[in-house]
């Protein structure tokens, strides 16, 4: 199981490496109780939490651009954590911004 300081850091790289421009970090762990981990980004913002209870981890990201490559973000977040199953759920901006990729695993 990786510490909740070594979960955060992937988080930030895998967003690094997805396009975005993270500002600022912010992660509060309870021992047993899981992780939550807000990045604030020039894009907007990312969320992980994390449920030890269930191996559960959810991940939002929002953008205002469409050149933040967050469904690689989370794809391979996923891989990073050996996630037996993974859903993703694209959500088109109100002003139009339309989905550039989708995937049920």
């Amino acid at each position: 199981m990786l510490a909740a300081d070594e979960v955060t850091e992937l988080f930030v790289s895998a967003l690094d490496r997805s396009g975005a421009t993270v500002l600022n970090v912010m992660s509060h762990a309870v021992p047993t109780a899981g992780l939550v981990c807000v990045l604030i980004l020039r894009e907007s913002h990312a969320v992980l939490h994390t449920w030890p209870e269930t191996g559960t981890i959810s991940i939002d990201i929002f953008s205002r651009t469409p050149r933040l490559k967050s469904v690689e973000a989370i794809t391979e977040l996923s891989q990073t954590f050996g996630a037996q199953r993974m859903s993703i759920h694209e959500i088109a901006r109100a002003d139009g911004y339309a989905l550039h990729t989708g995937a049920d695993a």
